[in-house]
């Protein structure tokens, strides 16, 4: 039998290692660009950056540092809250990303974690008219769910999922606005399709 991980065809923990190690390397790409080459505000840039290493503060990450609130998700009050539930398989969160899958007519599965979602989300706008705008979805959604899960838990105010959408909707309208100053309010292209809010 022959090793292929070194040039003698020994086998050595340290090679098996590090070819591990290369093969991690190449399958596995930070998304640095989906995160940090967005038109977004630079504060909800470093929160996504957050989501992607799951250090957020959700109640998971919480109870690790010694802080106990609730363990159930804020939102469907169902799962344990961590940041890939409350941010991707929440059933609460998954009617936001409906609207913008349905809009654009994608069958999309859920990725398990969000640095996967960010570049699952990067594939399908691929052929997008704007790359940009499309990449300003998946913040206003992440910054939504994490405005609405804080007003649940530090405020007691919840809002009626109909509501959160529009939230939703309105921000990424704002963003794509300052980026785009010259579009219109009333109806904004977000990567070859229209979402109308008159």
């Amino acid at each position: 039998m022959w090793w292929k991980g070194n040039s003698r065809g020994e086998f050595k923990v340290n090679s098996a290692y590090q070819l591990m190690d290369q093969t991690n390397r190449q399958t596995y790409s930070w998304p640095w660009k989906q995160i940090w080459r967005s038109k977004i505000p630079h504060k909800i840039s470093c929160f996504i950056w957050l989501l992607a290493k799951e250090a957020a503060l959700t109640q998971d990450n919480l109870k690790k540092r010694g802080i106990t609130l609730c363990s159930s998700c804020f939102l469907c009050g169902e799962a344990l809250e961590t940041v890939n539930h409350l941010f991707l398989h929440c059933k609460y969160t998954q009617q936001l990303w409906r609207v913008f899958l349905n809009l654009k007519g994608i069958s999309w599965t859920m990725p398990r974690k969000v640095s996967e979602a960010l570049k699952s989300w990067e594939a399908a706008g691929v052929n997008a008219k704007d790359r940009n705008r499309w990449r300003i979805i998946t913040a206003s959604i992440w910054w939504t769910i994490w405005k609405e899960r804080n007003s649940r838990c530090f405020e007691s105010i919840e809002n009626d999922v109909q509501k959160v959408k529009l939230n939703c909707i309105l921000l990424l309208c704002f963003w794509c606005n300052q980026v785009y100053s010259n579009d219109t309010v009333s109806v904004i292209d977000v990567s070859c399709f229209r979402l109308n809010i008159d």
